[in-house]
């Protein structure tokens, strides 16, 4: 799996990339996922998506790995804001859930976002996890048409790792054959340490693992930041039950813990042989949104009150 860094030296006059340059260190920890979200006018109740993937990062990878008029697809979207970033990207997006919960809210977001003029397709879909979905999707003529895969590992119900890696190997096996040919798949993952041993797993080897057994090749693994640097400190923004974990992880170990300052983010394809010349530059510096005027269920909120 290569690794390069963020700053890529000058290239000389006429000479071609041979190959998609990723970069290591994704800047996307600048602001708190709160800011993120109330900048980017989600309904209240998404931050209680236990697996959420800050809009931040969803915004990079969208960035990074496809261009306007692409298709990305997210399937198992949560509170849908991989959907809602690829959306204001100018990318088509489609979202699938196995929950209502998540399905009502994701839909509440990406209806918020068209709402404030987003001129392309966007769609929540609640589907179950029988093989019949995914022929469903290819007699969508979904087939061969997504350009991006993007998803986060979602904790099992039960709290068992390997339960929720079984379900992502079966979710990426199963939406492989809608990937174009050099089509791209992003996995990201949050640090986890074990609940007894309280040491760190390496959960994205796991899922490299899982994934690559799915069909997919690895391409990069990145550190997408959570946390800022300034006057070189880096200033974590870990949740109380974050610092909890870490301080009895510490009482445990004898030593010190660092608060989680990135998720991991897992760069794959569907065929790496596949040459398509837009894909050989570098990763844009990540956009910036702008800022809305009102959250839609504020200022509908805001008006009952009145």
């Amino acid at each position: 799996m290569s690794k390069r860094t963020g700053t890529q030296p000058p290239r000389p006059a006429g000479e071609r990339s041979e190959g998609h340059v990723v970069s290591s260190v994704w800047p996307t920890g600048t602001d708190s996922l709160t800011a993120q979200l109330t900048e980017g006018g989600y309904h209240d109740a998404t931050g209680a998506d236990p697996a959420l993937m800050a809009p931040a990062i969803a915004r990079y990878a969208v960035a990074a790995l496809t261009r306007p008029g692409d298709v990305v697809l997210d399937p198992d979207c949560g509170a849908g804001t991989t959907i809602v970033e690829s959306l204001r990207a100018g990318r088509h997006a489609i979202g699938l859930t196995g929950q209502r919960r998540w399905w009502r809210l994701a839909r509440a977001n990406v209806t918020a976002t068209k709402a404030r003029g987003v001129f392309v397709d966007g769609m929540v879909l609640i589907l179950d996890r029988r093989p019949g979905t995914a022929a469903a999707a290819a007699t969508a003529g979904l087939t061969g048409r997504i350009h991006l895969l993007l998803t986060t590992l979602r904790p099992d119900p039960a709290g068992d790792l390997d339960g929720a890696l079984e379900r992502l190997h079966g979710l990426l096996a199963q939406y492989r054959p809608l990937l174009r040919p050099g089509g791209y798949v992003v996995v990201t993952s949050a640090p986890q340490r074990h609940p007894v041993r309280h040491d760190l797993l390496d959960v994205p080897s796991r899922i490299a693992a899982a994934a690559t057994a799915a069909g997919l090749a690895p391409v990069a693994r990145c550190t997408a930041l959570t946390a800022t640097v300034r006057r070189g400190r880096t200033h974590t923004r870990a949740s109380l039950a974050q610092r909890r974990a870490a301080a009895r992880a510490e009482r445990v170990l004898g030593h010190p813990v660092a608060l989680p300052a990135h998720h991991t983010a897992l760069v794959l394809r569907a065929d790496p042989d596949a040459a398509d010349p837009v894909l050989n530059q570098s990763l844009p510096a990540l956009p910036a949104l702008p800022r809305p005027h009102r959250p839609w269920h504020r200022a509908r909120r805001d008006s009952a009150a009145a």
